[in-house]
């Protein structure tokens, strides 16, 4: 039996870990905290207040969940008709539902033109985005332009072009702009810049499925992964951080901070290019070079979060609708504005954060009558005066606590029971990435597709026994699973495994059948 090694435990090397032990590989995950999850960090207070002090709503990986049948397990996930929420300091509210419908209808407000450029890049969004799971050969820039374009949209061109560009080519109301431009700019990329033209369609394209949220928090998703690998006869060993990996003839041993060593014919590192080079005894000189040229940090850009339990149920201010995520903003444009402030080391001097209530959908995240709250903005990583110090991160929690008010004119500190503060240095720590970027490296135009993460080979190396997965590799960031799923699929289709063919189209299939869902929807 071919024994596989899964270096990191987040939720990309469990869903991996998973498909091969499905499959019948012997499989072995390694982790290095205390507990698996990665940036799926659900902590339970003694007093009763449960904090998802990581990510919050579940996407792209309930299609994953379901294939893996991770509700046998006891994953359940609580849904919403109002997916996100769009709030500015002027009271502006706009209300993006789960489906495309009732979203248009609920902008009757706005100018027409605005709908109906709203309407297509829906449309673009369903086309371009709807097939990225499906990938499991990451498409190249030149495949994208062979393409071509199409009822006067060009793919490549949206690709290369930056999120604001696309979005101001359909939507001239600021508040709408601001608002899908801010939901692409969540994958720590300013929209000003070029090459995230995609990131504009992210919003838009989302309707039909949207996001749901586990019973429990969180971590119910970690936990059913680890169930399913383990019935499997697959294992999971935490506080077991890899610190080399040797290849001697036709095994690979590994070797923890413990000096504990184990043996095995594959390795898949769900850790960036540049830490899994750097874990490799003897030189590859290829993975060196990929490891040189990948860039994380470069935007200085880092995460800042700040959880809250209240004594009373969470609100987003005057706004409504606490079951949505709330993308909040003093002005329309604060969010782009802050990525110009963070890049020179400074706090943003605009207001812009995220807003959810774990609480809102499963009441059992708090004690009764009381509620949580959960607040994410960007911050510089690296200061232009002074470090990240305790106190530089209790004031800076305490900005944003002011911020919010300042946003929806509603103060919280009198229902504040206790808080936790994430900063850089913490989630850099738990993560292990730099500047704990939970994409791993960055998600710019010269880090994408089949440039990411750098090596050229997918999720392959240029050794055969060798394979990447996680953020740092195709499509990137966020909770969708499917750098894990494309990564074991890769490793089974080596081992000639029939099941990896069937379940794997081609690169170039993959696109003409995005392309002509695209063609379809021009003709409705």
């Amino acid at each position: 039996m071919t024994r596989v090694a899964v270096i990191g435990g987040g939720h990309n090397g469990l869903v991996c870990a998973c498909f091969l032990a499905n499959a019948g590989l012997e499989v072995t995950v390694f982790e290095a905290n205390a507990t698996v999850g990665g940036c799926i960090w659900t902590e339970q207070l003694p007093s009763g207040y449960r904090l998802e002090r990581g990510a919050i709503d579940h996407g792209m990986i309930l299609g994953i969940a379901d294939e893996l049948g991770l509700g046998r397990f006891g994953l359940e996930y609580a849904f919403r008709d109002v997916s996100v929420g769009a709030g500015f300091g002027d009271g502006t509210r706009l209300l993006f539902h789960r489906d495309l419908a009732p979203t248009l209808a609920g902008f009757g407000g706005l100018d027409p033109g605005d709908i109906e450029g709203y309407r297509r890049l829906a449309e673009l969004g369903t086309g371009l985005l709807g097939v990225m799971d499906a990938f499991v050969t990451p498409p190249s820039l030149a495949q994208i332009a062979e393409l071509g374009p199409v009822a006067g949209f060009d793919p490549l061109r949206t690709v290369l072009a930056s999120a604001e560009k696309v979005v101001q080519a359909h939507i001239a109301d600021p508040h709408l702009a601001a608002a899908l431009t801010m939901y692409g700019a969540l994958s720590q990329v300013p929209p000003w810049l070029p090459g995230t033209g995609l990131f504009g369609l992210l919003l838009a394209g989302s309707h039909g499925h949207g996001a749901g949220r586990p019973i429990g928090g969180s971590v119910e998703l970690v936990n059913a992964l680890v169930r399913a690998l383990e019935s499997v006869g697959g294992k999971v060993r935490t506080a077991a951080a890899v610190v080399s990996i040797d290849r001697s003839g036709a095994e690979s041993r590994i070797t923890t901070a413990s000096g504990d060593t184990a043996t095995f014919d594959r390795v898949v590192s769900a850790l960036d290019v540049a830490r899994t080079a750097g874990l490799v005894a003897e030189p590859v000189p290829e993975l060196d070079e990929a490891a040189r040229m990948v860039t994380s940090g470069s935007l200085n850009v880092a995460e800042f979060k700040v959880d809250l339990a209240l004594s009373a149920a969470a609100q987003p201010g005057q706004f409504g609708h606490p079951e949505a995520i709330w993308l909040l903003q003093q002005y329309p444009g604060s969010m782009a504005r802050s990525f110009g402030e963070i890049a020179a080391g400074i706090h943003p001097s605009e207001p812009a954060m995220l807003w959810a209530s774990p609480s809102a959908l499963d009441p059992s995240a708090a004690p009764e009558g009381g509620g949580v709250a959960w607040l994410s903005s960007f911050v510089p990583a690296r200061l232009k005066h002074g470090e990240w110090t305790a106190a530089a991160v209790s004031r800076h929690a305490e900005r944003m606590i002011d911020g919010y008010r300042t946003i929806t004119g509603v103060s919280i500190r009198d229902r504040i029971v206790d808080k936790r503060v994430t900063g850089p240095g913490d989630w850099e720590k738990r993560t292990g990435a730099r500047f704990g970027n939970p994409n791993h490296i960055d998600m710019t135009i010269d880090q994408m597709f089949s440039l990411r993460p750098g090596a050229g080979r997918g999720y392959r190396t240029a050794v055969p026994w060798l394979y990447l997965t996680g953020a740092g590799t195709f499509p990137g960031g966020g909770l969708s699973g499917v750098p894990g799923k494309n990564a074991a699929l890769t490793v089974l289709d080596d081992l000639g495994s029939r099941r990896s063919r069937q379940a794997g189209p081609s690169t170039i299939s993959t696109l003409v059948r995005g392309w002509r869902l695209y063609r379809s929807l021009r003709k409705r």
